[in-house]
């Protein structure tokens, strides 16, 4: 994921918002200067015939969407639709004329084709705009450009071009207002009747409106004899007759609703719909109230048998450095020669004091972009070797994830495949310890990335941007030293070579950060890649410590552990977000992940210890489970404070899943588990957007996550996202344009979301959000069956 600075197009700082109050917007309604005037020489301009490309020209429904907005830091400022126009308030107008824009994508401009283009601009003050046609990504080519003076009164602008180059499936029409175009002290620009019209372009007819049932339901289904609940949204305050029918004929139970009342985090008033005791084992049945009927949905002990797998799969898909090639990668269309084998030799950054290359090659992408980053890949590779050690310890499907269980070049090599995936990853992080003799040597490099921002639809070995080893951390080195140490006492057996290895890696780091205990990654580290900054290392010296504690028995990580402040620590409320919500772990906040570990692997604390370790976990699925009977969509999560979901809310709670799942290992409690249960059924679709955030899963699934590469919305030739990803899900923040532009100010935090490969705050995928999802479907595939 990222933190609340940074994204996959984080480069640029984005707003689009209501104006403020009293802003001095220009006057729409005033005279028109006598016009068209034109704005560049070309083919003759043709007359207006409907053929536009644009899908949005004349704002009059209030929205901007397809538009957006784009501010490169240190330009600034907001849009809105204000009485029928599209305004862009520039508060500081950068250096650069594409430091402030507006941008409408999603179209095709085709080779031997004419374009019009017209529109009506004006700003607050006399300024320029230069309005292009061109390539939304490197090298940015331009079919077409002009540079135009505005006036404070609206005026009509048209020209014309001919399109010489290839077809461009993913064209932009941008309007470039910053740096020396913008006028100084602020400004406000408006457009209207917008217009990119081709002749022979036909509209494709609008997509037929999909009512989304009032009656949401786990898409996927329900283990029989676990619980089975639904929602209803429904107005009234008394019970409500439900039925389940079969194939939509046969009813097969029947019962009353429970009146929940007015939820917050989803903004409507809801029912309950309890039918746990239904246990017969079929598939399609739906779920009706009151003239409502809910998605399809299955009753049935495999039904994450096969999620458990592409949840994992995802790492395969991601890998850097080698093709993705049939028959592992599935189908053909999601096969691919290696990404970024310029990675085998990767300087550092001008400027950050180092002059060394490094093979940094292999590894996964972190997210949507090209990136890696050691503190998000630490807590994703800890994620699936805890579910390895979860399954050898205290759980019964070790074998589901032996050897050839996994689609995967490692399937014949007599090692689990999961530990293959795992170190897979961990090959690349201990790349990316700095070598003996540089300065801060056995530190670990915090990431690594392009020199900017890249743009959709590009596939991993079609980039050719320069890359950069960004400069060691404090919190790199610490998860370096964790994974490590994890991986030493998992490999000692299966290869004592690699062990010895990693364990040397592990000491080597718990050695560097102890002489460098507050080397930060900076916050403003975004340019190419989010920083992933991370002020407070107390919590990653203490999952380090665990680790190697467990790992190797030695006092020195035992009196480290004991003198922590996060001794025994599970949290129940994450401090990454800043507004308090319900979260035990996330990539800045490990402590638990510690904790965790030491109350399920083996380890020489006192079995009295190890019970406090293991009542610790359970204290935290107690909150959960409170929070769960307190939310109207009963899922164990809730916003803190600022009652708004954070970036990624669907990662808390998958993790919140985890600690209710062990709770159940350790004691034995059917709540724990049917908390784990419930929190999956929300992912899955018992939801106010009745939306699976799961690719490939339910009758409404995942569909346009952000990926540079699975990026079929923008561009036909590139895949649609295979089956088992996960998107981080609803954001009050909305931190991308295309979620500000989407109409959502003021949404309900678990409606602030819409499923576009633009929307990165919203519909980003990642390794550590992939990662709990893998092991909650393991551990209640293991249950279900039982």
């Amino acid at each position: 994921m990222r933190n609340a600075t940074s994204s996959s197009t984080l480069c640029l700082s984005l707003l689009l918002s209501g104006c403020a109050p009293g802003a001095a917007s220009p006057d729409p309604n005033a005279p028109s200067d006598p016009g068209p005037a034109p704005v560049a020489n070309g083919p003759q301009v043709a007359p207006q015939g409907g053929n536009n490309l644009l899908k949005n020209s004349d704002f009059e429904d209030g929205t901007s969407l397809p538009w957006t907005t784009s501010f490169t830091a240190p330009a600034a400022g907001k849009a809105a639709v204000e009485n029928g126009a599209f305004c862009l308030k520039i508060d500081e107008k950068g250096v650069n004329p594409w430091d402030a824009q507006v941008r409408h994508r999603e179209m095709v401009v085709k080779r031997g084709h004419t374009y019009t283009v017209r529109f009506k601009a004006w700003a607050s003050k006399p300024m320029r705009v230069r309005p292009k046609v061109g390539m939304a990504g490197p090298p940015y080519a331009e079919y077409w450009s002009s540079t135009i003076e505005l006036k404070t009164k609206p005026q009509r602008f048209e020209g014309a071009f001919a399109m010489s180059r290839d077809d461009d499936p993913t064209a932009e029409l941008a309007f470039h207002m910053g740096g020396g175009l913008a006028a100084e002290g602020g400004v406000t620009i408006c457009l209207d009747d917008i217009h990119l019209d081709d002749p022979d372009f036909k509209a494709p007819p609008p997509p037929p409106q999909v009512n989304l049932p009032k009656v949401r339901v786990n898409q996927v289904g329900y283990f029989p004899g676990l619980v089975k609940k639904a929602i209803v949204k429904a107005t009234p305050n008394k019970p409500l007759a439900w039925e389940i029918v079969r194939e939509g004929k046969e009813s097969v139970a029947k019962g009353t609703t429970a009146v929940f009342g007015d939820d917050p985090a989803s903004g409507e008033h809801v029912h309950v719909v309890d039918f746990t005791s239904f246990a017969k084992v079929g598939d399609k049945y739906e779920l009706r109230v009151e003239g409502e009927t809910s998605f399809p949905f299955n009753v049935r002990k495999d039904l994450y048998g096969k999620l458990k797998y592409d949840a994992l799969a995802y790492f395969y898909h991601n890998r850097s450095g080698m093709p993705i090639a049939m028959p592992y990668a599935g189908e053909e269309k999601w096969a691919r020669p290696a990404g970024h084998t310029s990675d085998k030799s990767v300087p550092c950054a001008p400027g950050t004091g180092c002059s060394y290359s490094l093979d940094v090659s292999g590894g996964w992408y972190d997210a949507g972009d090209h990136g890696k980053y050691v503190v998000n890949g630490g807590i994703s590779v800890w994620t699936m070797l805890a579910q390895y050690e979860r399954a050898k310890h205290i759980g019964t499907s070790s074998a589901d994830f032996g050897d050839g269980k996994l689609a995967i070049p490692e399937n014949k090599n007599g090692v689990p495949d999961i530990l293959d995936e795992a170190r897979y990853e961990l090959e690349w992080m201990l790349k990316m310890q700095v070598p003996e003799g540089q300065p801060r040597a056995g530190m670990v490099h915090h990431k690594v990335h392009d020199e900017k921002w890249t743009g959709l639809g590009l596939a991993p070995h079609e980039a050719n941007m320069k890359r950069f080893l960004r400069p060691p951390s404090t919190a790199a080195t610490l998860n370096l030293a964790a994974n490590a140490a994890q991986a030493a006492r998992i490999w000692k057996t299966l290869d004592p070579a690699f062990a010895e290895k990693t364990l040397a890696a592990a000491e080597k780091a718990w050695a560097a950060a102890k002489a460098n205990p507050a080397v930060y990654a900076p916050p403003s580290d975004n340019q190419g890649g989010g920083p992933y900054d991370d002020i407070d290392v107390s919590d990653e010296f203490y999952w380090a410590a665990a680790e190697l504690f467990i790992t190797t028995g030695k006092e020195e990580y035992q009196t480290a552990l004991t003198k922590s402040k996060h001794y025994m620590a599970v949290p129940q409320t994450g401090a990454l977000t800043g507004s308090g919500s319900s979260t035990s772990m996330t990539w800045q906040m490990t402590q638990a992940l510690g904790t965790i570990s030491l109350a399920v692997v083996p380890n020489k604390l006192d079995k009295d210890l190890v019970a406090a370790m293991r009542s610790s976990v359970v204290a935290a699925a107690d909150a959960y489970l409170g929070i769960l009977d307190a939310e109207g969509y009963r899922l164990p999560f809730k916003a803190g404070g600022s009652k708004k979901y954070p970036w990624g809310s669907n990662s808390f709670l998958l993790n919140n899943l985890v600690i209710l799942a062990l709770s159940h290992d350790f004691t034995g409690k059917p709540k724990y588990l049917g908390g784990a249960v419930e929190g999956m059924d929300y992912i899955l679709g018992k939801n106010p957007m009745v939306q699976s955030y799961v690719s490939g899963y339910g009758s409404n699934p995942l569909k346009n996550p952000h990926h540079r590469f699975w990026a079929n919305q923008v561009d036909a030739k590139f895949p649609t996202a295979p089956p088992g990803a996960v998107s981080g899900g609803p954001n009050s923040g909305l931190d991308d344009p295309y979620g500000q532009a989407a109409g959502l100010a003021g949404c309900a935090p678990q409606k602030c979301f819409v499923d576009h490969i633009e929307a990165w705050g919203l519909n980003e995928i990642t390794i550590n959000w992939n990662a709990p999802l893998a092991w909650i479907a393991a551990f209640l595939d293991e249950k279900g069956r039982l």
